[in-house]
């Protein structure tokens, strides 16, 4: 699952592909962080190349309740694409391309 949608990166990079690679939620504080993971294309990210940046989201705590009762990664991409700028009409990758590693 990721969205896709060209953006200029933190370097001036454009970026393309964008999953979510960590959600932290601490129900006592009402807090819920969001790690996304952008890599310049699709192919780069099949072809298990490491993500041209990674930041943390912080979600208001308004928005808690948004993720208190349901799947929290389909709630973050849901979020993510209402509440970050550049996301509007973004598209979805709904495949799951979990890389796997030997072990």
């Amino acid at each position: 699952m990721a969205i896709i949608k060209k953006l200029k990166s933190g370097v001036g990079i454009d970026v393309s592909y964008h999953r979510v690679v960590h959600i932290n939620i601490n129900y006592q504080e009402k807090q819920v962080n969001i790690g996304l993971a952008s890599y310049i294309d699709l192919s780069k990210r099949i072809d298990n190349y490491r993500p041209l940046e990674v930041v943390d989201i912080e979600v208001p705590k308004e928005d808690f309740n948004i993720f208190k009762h349901n799947n929290l990664l389909k709630a973050a991409y849901e979020w993510l694409k209402v509440n970050v700028e550049g996301f509007d009409k973004s598209k979805d990758d709904l495949e799951n391309r979990e890389v796997k590693t030997d072990e």
